[in-house]
């Protein structure tokens, strides 16, 4: 029986313009009702899912940054993962060779290389401003601490750039492609399904009993996870073939899981 869903954000939950609809608030808010509990898994901040959460008038267990931190609804925290400090330089001094716009993250914040009209039009889909300015290699492991690296550009370059990046630091980091235009850099072992296998041992149930939703690749280990998977219809087709099922929003997911647990 599914005992918790779990769910992306950008182009599940959330729409163009960060629109939710009101078909999925309701949907979610009706889990409680199912004995099912509630989780947002997505590669942005704690901060943005705790908005989120404001906004839908609903608390959720929290895996934020492809799974680099985990805490529950009662704000425990019960994983986090950062760069130690050779592989943050490291990682940095590589990163900046490229042309690409680059994002650091740390737990709290999210700093750019340069805000330019390409990366304003990024900043009005958050719901915080970016930071401009990345020259802080000397601040590692004291003031900066980073958790996730972020470049921007073209897919064809940027697949060239995951595959240097993996070989280079083998054995160091996690790549994913989060989105068409964005390479995700984790420390090695983070990914949403590791984030999703630490609050399922915190909450006492099996990973089976978790059904998941997404819409990208980065979202195809939690659907290897669990019989109970969904991808958006909207997803490239290899991740559609990934999942169980495939659907249009995020209330029929629920709405099918809701009916398995009446039935």
């Amino acid at each position: 029986m599914v005992k918790l869903f779990a769910t992306d954000l950008d182009g599940t939950l959330l729409k163009k313009e960060n629109v939710i609809k009101e078909e999925d608030i309701k949907a979610i808010k009706q889990l409680t009702s199912n004995g099912i509990d509630f989780a947002i898994a997505t590669g942005r901040l704690d901060r943005d899912i705790l908005r989120i959460c404001k906004e839908i008038d609903f608390t959720a267990h929290r895996i934020s940054q492809n799974g680099t931190f985990v805490q529950t609804r009662d704000n425990a925290s019960i994983y986090a993962k950062t760069f130690d400090i050779p592989n943050s330089k490291a990682i940095h001094e590589k990163l900046i060779t490229y042309q690409n716009p680059l994002c650091v993250s740390t737990n709290d914040e999210l700093y750019i290389s340069e805000i330019s009209e390409e990366m304003k039009a990024l900043e009005n889909f958050l719901y915080f401003p970016l930071v401009e300015g990345i020259d802080f290699l000397d601040q590692y492991g004291e003031t900066i601490h980073a958790s996730k690296y972020m470049m921007i550009g073209q897919e064809q370059d940027l697949v060239t750039i995951e595959s240097e990046l993996r070989d280079h630091f083998a054995g160091h980091i996690e790549t994913y492609l989060s989105d068409p235009r964005c390479l995700d850099i984790v420390p090695k072992g983070v990914s949403k399904a590791a984030g999703l296998h630490a609050l399922a041992n915190h909450l006492n149930i099996e990973t089976e009993e978790i059904a998941v939703i997404g819409d990208a690749y980065i979202d195809i280990p939690m659907f290897e996870m669990t019989p109970y998977s969904f991808a958006m219809s909207t997803a490239p087709a290899p991740v559609q073939q990934k999942a169980a099922h495939v659907v249009n929003d995020v209330y029929e997911a629920i709405d099918h899981i809701s009916d398995l647990v009446k039935s």
